[in-house]
């Protein structure tokens, strides 16, 4: 016992300097914090992957939704379609453990605040299929159950995470000739792609006319050029024209670039366009054995004559004519530069086949009564879908197609050496920019270079209906067939852009 004593009293001198054991205590001290740090990295690490899960998710779905946003009446039932069907997203951070991520809203936008931090409101929201242009998409949030214990962080803990994504569809356009057109339906109740999708309308004729002069201003049915080599309105005039005659030209045109547009008068641009009817003068007189510069399959123009590369207007031949208004002076629409959509179909049937007592076009038998020159049913094709019926069953007006022709014209190619272009591209087909030229001019004003670059609308096929003439006959006449659509059209170059 003494010697126990004894050793306890040489103990206690050198207790207070004693260390050994010290890291224990430090170690109970710290240990809750390093837990804790542990535990709340690996919450902030499921939350964060549980978010970009979400995120990736709406992305996905809207940008599925906007690439059927192409203004046609059926986008937004595509969009909705692509929406819940095409698209299938999963996350796998959930309190549910791996699951499905679900749509829990959809809504269809004509516009979006220029600002992100600008919130969407109910003016930027639209129903109509021709109006739509972007989709937003919401997910269904999902809660996340974390390991941090709720007394410390609590809203950690308890936190429910969603997703939301606005995309829209960019259109754009390669390998196309140089041209817009003013929309001719900027200031109507009737969209532009509302129209397009009606017969009766695309059956209307318009003259696409240059303003009258310098001062003059563009509006609906104007016509002019863009300049797409990077001159920013100074684009030399020979390249333009040459982009406007050669089959596929070194253009490529989007909306979200805009355009520049090239003023001022072009000389023998009707030189340009009417390579495509198988004409070659002016500057293009020698490109008749060029491939390039090969003209349209079906060229019939109501043209005659002993040498097949100068042919001139025939009054016993017969073009596809012009709406019956333009002839009387009647037409109403544009200022009178819209048609009525009433073009002699009978009789073009009778000088260009032969007296047939019916044709099978567009899904429709026509019945002739040449005596009376009428036809049944009453609603005709268009002049594009005639144009077509043509190629499609090799029935081109002329000798060669029918032997004993009633018309003088031959309307296969007969003037280029190498025959009617190789490519895919209709040469009777104009890929052109509509611009809204009201809003243009108001907003930024026709002004070549010093507009900057001014907003496009969109794409639209025109089919050119007859050879441009020179002076006061410098117009070109179209029918707008379509929208240029993206897995339709190989000039297509659409695409689809996340806004927010």
């Amino acid at each position: 016992m003494k010697k126990l004593v004894s050793k306890f009293k040489d103990l206690l001198p050198n207790l207070g300097r004693d260390t050994h054991g010290s890291m224990v205590v430090w170690g109970a001290m710290t240990m809750p914090v390093v837990l804790g740090g542990a535990l709340l990295s690996v919450d902030v690490s499921r939350v964060y992957n549980l978010d970009n899960e979400l995120q990736s998710a709406s992305d996905a779905l809207a940008r599925a939704g906007a690439a059927e946003l192409d203004s046609r009446g059926d986008s937004l039932t595509r969009a909705s379609r692509a929406v819940n069907n095409l698209v299938e997203n999963n996350q796998k951070f959930g309190d549910q453990g791996f699951g499905e991520v679900t749509v829990s809203s959809v809504r269809f936008l004509k516009s979006v605040p220029v600002n992100d931090y600008d919130p969407i409101t109910a003016d930027h929201v639209t129903n109509s299929p021709y109006n739509a242009r972007y989709i937003e998409v919401n997910v269904t949030p999902t809660s996340i159950n974390t390991v941090f214990p709720v007394s410390v962080v609590s809203k950690i803990s308890s936190t429910s995470m969603d997703s939301s994504s606005v995309a829209g569809m960019e259109s754009g356009v390669c390998g196309v000739a140089p041209v817009f057109v003013c929309n001719p339906y900027e200031d109507s109740e009737t969209t532009l792609y509302e129209a397009l999708e009606d017969r009766s309308v695309r059956r209307k004729q318009i003259q696409f006319k240059r303003p009258g002069g310098n001062s003059s201003q563009y509006g609906p049915g104007n016509f002019g050029y863009l300049d797409v080599f990077g001159g920013h309105g100074q684009c030399n005039t020979s390249r333009l024209r040459d982009a406007i005659a050669i089959d596929v030209a070194p253009t490529c045109i989007n909306q979200s670039s805009g355009v520049y547009l090239r003023t001022g008068n072009i000389n023998s641009v009707r030189h340009a366009v009417n390579t495509r009817f198988d004409m070659y003068s002016g500057p293009f007189k020698n490109k008749k054995n060029d491939p390039a510069y090969a003209p349209a399959e079906n060229v019939v123009k109501g043209y005659a004559g002993n040498k097949v590369c100068k042919l001139t207007e025939n009054n016993s031949a017969m073009g596809l004519p012009r709406d019956t208004c333009f002839d009387d002076g009647s037409c109403t629409e544009l200022g009178g530069r819209m048609g009525n959509g009433d073009w002699d179909f009978a009789r073009y049937v009778r000088i260009n086949h032969n007296y047939a007592s019916s044709l099978h076009i567009a899904g429709t038998t026509y019945f002739f009564n040449h005596n009376n020159n009428t036809v049944t049913p009453s609603d005709i094709p268009t002049r594009y879908e005639m144009y077509r019926w043509e190629i499609d069953t090799n029935c081109v007006p002329g000798s060669i197609t029918y032997g004993q022709a009633n018309t003088p014209e031959e309307g296969l190619p007969q003037c280029h050496s190498g025959g009617p272009s190789q490519t895919d591209v209709d040469r009777r087909v104009l890929n052109v920019a509509v611009l809204n030229c009201g809003f243009i001019q108001e907003n930024y004003g026709f002004n070549g270079a010093s507009s900057g670059a001014l907003p496009v609308d969109s794409f639209v096929k025109v089919f050119i209906t007859q050879p441009m003439g020179k002076g006061q006959n410098n117009i070109l006449y179209g029918e707008m067939i379509g929208q240029v659509v993206q897995g339709q059209d190989s000039v297509a170059r659409d695409s689809v852009v996340l806004r927010r």
